[in-house]
């Protein structure tokens, strides 16, 4: 990748580096695809940490975070010395100090509606497995037994989901739910009655929403007012035999308390694919994980792959890569998550 591109406005006597949080063996063809015919280099770093971050990426123009492993501080954000644009591959940017970076004069971008699909996908297969007791049977024919267990099973239609926050993952969870014959219920104060009544739901309070539905799931971001949502309250005010979905951001869960309403009884079961705590090698393949929701049999477990497809993983990869493209040449990003200061304003 040489020679400058015409649509590259910023003058630079050398390559600009852009760095990957990513294997050093990673096969880098998407974003080699975005920036052919531009003077960039491309650096793939394995990272763990935060400090990691800081020492790999000190001297680059920009990161491009395809495995987000560690949070980027405004101690890591002070030490990317050169960084004009911190890409995340993915929608949250709850790991980035974005409102910090702005004041280093540095973008911040995400990829907003790259795999809405495949999580509304998950939570419904979520949901099945659960409702038809699908682990339970598959568990214990793998074990040899042809069990037909006392499991209460009941049908989707004129049952009810509860959807925690209504944004557009909710909106195609509800779709497909709806196709089931399932009742739509869902709470989120930031969408009114009217766009949800188009949408084909109802809207309650948060309580309602727990205690009315057969099948509750979170899709709230996760920010200071949303962390621990479903504590130890919640699961209370939910029915014995309802079942708990979380296909959003593991820190909405206050873990021990669902563990505690599972042991006693006051919830039926539940089906995450996000944690409170994640790997950090978790894209190596295979890491460990040891946790006590493991142990459970009225649990269903994924290790964050809600989101994957090989579509969505190239769509996130060349998404982020265009609008770090955006940003080194002079333009403003498609998917900027702050507003940040002119950068040479800014005394690094």
């Amino acid at each position: 990748m040489s020679g400058e591109s015409a649509s590259d406005s910023t003058d630079a006597s050398e390559p600009r580096v852009v760095g990957l949080t990513a294997a050093s063996d990673y096969d880098l063809a998407v974003e080699r695809e975005v920036f052919d015919g531009t003077d960039v280099d491309l650096r793939a770093v394995d990272v763990a940490t935060s400090d990691d971050l800081a020492d790999a990426f000190r001297d680059v123009d920009a990161v491009i975070d395809r495995l987000h492993v560690a949070p980027y501080t405004p101690e890591v954000i002070d030490e990317l010395e050169r960084c004009r644009v911190i890409a995340r591959c993915g929608i949250g940017v709850d790991g980035v100090a974005h409102e910090y970076a702005a004041s280093r004069g540095i973008h911040v971008v995400n990829v907003p509606d790259y795999c809405l699909d495949e999580v509304a996908d998950h939570a419904l297969a979520l949901l099945l497995a659960l409702r038809r007791n699908i682990h339970g049977y598959d568990a214990a024919m793998k074990r040899g037994r042809w069990e037909r267990r006392p499991v209460e099973l009941h049908r989707l239609r004129g049952s009810t989901l509860g959807l925690v926050g209504f944004g557009a993952i909710a909106r195609r969870v509800a779709e497909r739910a709806r196709a089931f014959g399932m009742d739509i219920v869902a709470s989120d104060p930031y969408v009114d009655r009217e766009e949800m009544a188009d949408a084909g739901v109802e809207k309650v309070g948060l309580n309602d929403a727990l205690a009315r539905s057969d099948a509750v799931s979170a899709h709230a971001p996760l920010t200071d007012e949303t962390r621990g949502t479903f504590d130890a309250d919640a699961f209370a005010r939910m029915r014995s035999d309802a079942h708990f979905l979380n296909v959003a951001r593991g820190g909405l869960v206050v873990e021990d308390d669902l563990l505690a309403a599972l042991e006693s009884g006051e919830i039926a079961g539940a089906g995450l694919d996000v944690f409170a705590d994640e790997p950090a090698d978790q894209d190596a393949g295979a890491a460990a994980f040891d946790h006590p929701l493991a142990e459970r049999e009225d649990v269903v477990l994924t290790p964050h792959v809600a989101w994957y497809s090989e579509e969505a993983d190239a769509e996130r990869r060349r998404t982020a890569a265009r609008d770090v493209r955006r940003v080194l040449a002079g333009e403003s990003p498609q998917n900027g998550v702050n507003d940040p200061v002119d950068a040479a304003e800014v005394d690094r």
